[in-house]
């Protein structure tokens, strides 16, 4: 159901060993393309404590540019990564 209205993919965060990085890396570029009147695209990912979202955060830049932890509220501020 979600597939049908938003972009959907699996995706498991690592570092070393990520599945679904090449799709979405994908996604984010035909959306750049879908907005080249844009010098940069801002990406947000939301969601419930600990899902991963800092995980993915640093899969796609290849190292730690995101502190994770296992307990909710690591990261509770806005991060801007270039």
């Amino acid at each position: 159901r979600l597939s049908r209205e938003y972009p959907t993919l699996a995706f498991h965060a690592s570092i070393t060993n990520p599945f679904g990085k090449g799709a979405l890396i994908q996604l984010l570029r035909q959306f750049a393309t879908l907005h080249q009147d844009k010098q940069q695209i801002s990406v947000g990912f939301v969601g419930y404590p600990n899902v991963g979202k800092s995980s993915i955060v640093n899969t796609l830049r290849k190292k730690k540019v995101c502190n994770v932890a296992p307990i909710p509220g690591e990261t509770k501020v806005w991060q801007y990564i270039t």
